[in-house]
C-alpha cells in the first residue's frame, strides 16, 4: 500500500486546514466511478483514512454536510480523488482494465450501522448528499467543501455497500431501523457479500461531571482517600461501573441519580462544592441541578447501540434480553435522548456536562430531519451513553470513558480477554453491483483487516490519556503470541469459534496448535 508523508489518519483529521492549491476534483468534475456507502458512524474516521490512503497525492477533495459548527460531516460526507491500479489492483472503468480512475466515494452516517444493512437487503433507496447541485462551498484555499444537505440537495439512492459495527443478522428487534424491515438471514445471504474486517473497542462514555462524581464516590480524588485531581484521565484515576450497573442505567431501571448509591451513599450527596476544569479551561460545578438519569442513546439501527445491547443487555441475542427502548419520564426520569450519529452522541453528553441546549436530535421516523436540542432547558445533568474508542482521544469534547468492571477500554485489556466491550465489524456490498465498484470496496475492506495498516493508518489517532485503543485485526490467518504487538495488533479471541460470526457468542480463543496464547 502507498504510504503518504502524513498518515492518512492524520491527514483526515486535519482536512479542514489542508491546502493543495486549486481544487483537485471540483463538484463539476464527472467521476469515472461513483460509490455510495452507508452505515456505521463509529468508524467514519477509519473509513475516511482507508479511502484517502488509496488516493494519488494532490488529487483529493473532501465534502461534508454543514450541520453544527465543528461537527460538519457527521451525517453525510464524500471523498473525491484519483485512484491508480498500483494502489487498487484490478482497477476497472466500465468493465475494462484502467490505470487510473476518478472515484467519488459517498458515505452516509445518518441513522448508523443498519442503514448499511437493511436497506441494501430490502432494495430501499435512502437519502445521500449531492455535491453537484451548487450546494457546496469551498473553504478558502483548502480542498474541503461544506455542503447544504437538505431538501433537493439530498437524493434517494440504493447504497452499493455498507459498514456495520456488528454482523447484518443482528439488525432485528431494537436494532431494526424505522425505514426498513428486520433482517431476514436467508435474504441477507442472498443479497450481500459480507466480510468481517476488524475488532473495534467500544466504551461507556459519561459526561465530564458524572465522571468526576464517580471519582469522588470511589475514593479516587485527593482529599477523599485518593491522589487524583478531578477529571484526571490516567488508567489509575478512571472510575468504574460494573456490567450490571451499566445495564441498570441503560435499561431504564434508575429514575434519578439519588437512587444510585456507592458504598451505601447516594451519589448526589457526595459532590457538594466539588468543581473541575474542563478541556476549554472553564471551571464547572459537578453537582447537577437536574438529578434525573439521562441516557444519550443512538437511534434504532445504530451499530454502536447494537453492540452495547448485545454486551450489556443480551439483546437481541436472547428473547429474555432487556430492552433499551423504554418510555421513561421527562418529569420524573429516567430520560432517553435518541440521537443519530456519533457526533450527535458527543453533543448530547457535552450539553449535560456544560448545562447548554445546543445539540440537535434526529427524529426516530426520519433520520434526515432535525428537531430541537436534547437538553432544552439547558440544565446541568449527569448523562451516560455509548461510543467507540475511535472518538474523543484528545478529550476535546466534554465527556470521558470509564472502566467496566474495573478494566479500562484499551487494546491491551481487550487482547487479554479482560475487557468485554468489543465487537467484530463487517463490510457488506450488494451482489450484482459493477466490478468497478466491487474492486474498490473489496480493497478498502481488505485493508481494514490488515494488522499493520490498522496500526499505522488508524490506531495512531486513537491514543487516549489512559492508553492505546482502537482496532485489532481478527485472527483469520493473522498470527499472535501471548504479547500484544502494538505495531500489528491481532485479536486472539473470536466471536466465530462455532463457525460463522456472531457477536452474541462469548469470545474465546479458537482451538489451534498455537501454544502462545494470552490467557
Amino acid at each position: 500500500m502507498k504510504k503518504q508523508l502524513l498518515s492518512a489518519a492524520i491527514a483526515v483529521a486535519s482536512l479542514a486546514g489542508f491546502s493543495q492549491g486549486a481544487s483537485a476534483h471540483a463538484p463539476s468534475v464527472t467521476p469515472d466511478i461513483e460509490i455510495f456507502m452507508s452505515g456505521a458512524s463509529a468508524q467514519d474516521k477509519a473509513l475516511a483514512a482507508l479511502f484517502v490512503n488509496l488516493c494519488d497525492a494532490g488529487t483529493l477533495d473532501v465534502f461534508k454536510d454543514n450541520g453544527t459548527a465543528g461537527s460538519e460531516g457527521k451525517n453525510h460526507s464524500a471523498y473525491f480523488c484519483t485512484l491508480n491500479s498500483t494502489n487498487v489492483p484490478g482497477l476497472t472503468v466500465n468493465g475494462s482494465a484502467a490505470t487510473t480512475a476518478k472515484v467519488l466515494f459517498h458515505k452516509r452516517s445518518a441513522g448508523g450501522s443498519a442503514q448499511g444493512v437493511n436497506p441494501l437487503i430490502d432494495g430501499v433507496a435512502i437519502a445521500a448528499m449531492r455535491i453537484d447541485n451548487g450546494n457546496c462551498t469551498q473553504q478558502g484555499a483548502t480542498n474541503t467543501w461544506f455542503c447544504n444537505a437538505s431538501g433537493a440537495n439530498l437524493t434517494n439512492v440504493l447504497s452499493d455497500a455498507g459498514i456495520s459495527d456488528v454482523e447484518p443478522k443482528l439488525f432485528v428487534g431494537p436494532n431494526k431501523p424505522s425505514n426498513a424491515s428486520a433482517v431476514d438471514p436467508v435474504a441477507a445471504d442472498a443479497a450481500l457479500n459480507v466480510v468481517p474486517a476488524a475488532a473495534l473497542v467500544f466504551g461507556v462514555p459519561v459526561s465530564d461531571n458524572l465522571y468526576v462524581a464517580l471519582q469522588r464516590a470511589q475514593n479516587l480524588l485527593a482529599g477523599f482517600g485518593g491522589s487524583c485531581a478531578p477529571g484526571d484521565y490516567t488508567e489509575a484515576c478512571m472510575p468504574s461501573l460494573s456490567k450490571q450497573q451499566v445495564a441498570e442505567l441503560i435499561s431504564g431501571q434508575i429514575k434519578r441519580w439519588s437512587e444510585f448509591k456507592v458504598n451505601g451513599t447516594a451519589l448526589t450527596s457526595l459532590t457538594a462544592g466539588l468543581t473541575y476544569t474542563d478541556s476549554d479551561g472553564t471551571v464547572r460545578n459537578v453537582t447537577p441541578n437536574d438529578t434525573k438519569v439521562h441516557f444519550c442513546k443512538r437511534i434504532d439501527g445504530s451499530g454502536t447501540g447494537a453492540q452495547q445491547y448485545v454486551k450489556f443487555l443480551n439483546n437481541p441475542c436472547s428473547s429474555a434480553g432487556l430492552s433499551p427502548d423504554w418510555t421513561g419520564s421527562n418529569l420524573a426520569g429516567p430520560v432517553k435522548h435518541e440521537v443519530s450519529g456519533s457526533g450527535d452522541m458527543e453533543l448530547c453528553l457535552e450539553d449535560f456536562a456544560d448545562g447548554e441546549a445546543v445539540s440537535k436530535q434526529i427524529t426516530t421516523t426520519n433520520p434526515d430531519v432535525f428537531n430541537t436540542a436534547v437538553n432544552t432547558a439547558g440544565n446541568r445533568g449527569w448523562a451516560i451513553g455509548h461510543q467507540s474508542l475511535e472518538n474523543n482521544a484528545t478529550h476535546a469534547k466534554h465527556y470521558r470513558f470509564i472502566k467496566v468492571d474495573g478494566v479500562a477500554p484499551t487494546l491491551e485489556q481487550a487482547f487479554r480477554g479482560k475487557y468485554l466491550d468489543w465487537v467484530e465489524q463487517t463490510f457488506q456490498w450488494r451482489k450484482g453491483i459493477s466490478a468497478d465498484k466491487s474492486t474498490v470496496i473489496a480493497k478498502i475492506a481488505a485493508d481494514a483487516a490488515s494488522p499493520t495498516i490498522l496500526a499505522t493508518e488508524l490506531n495512531i489517532g486513537f491514543v487516549h490519556p489512559f492508553g492505546q485503543s482502537g482496532y485489532l485485526a481478527i485472527g483469520n490467518g493473522n498470527n499472535f503470541t501471548d504479547t500484544l504487538n502494538i505495531n500489528a495488533p491481532v485479536m486472539p479471541y473470536s466471536h466465530a469459534a462455532s463457525g460463522s460470526l456472531s457477536n452474541c457468542q462469548v469470545p474465546v480463543i479458537k482451538s489451534s496448535t498455537n501454544t502462545s496464547k494470552p490467557m
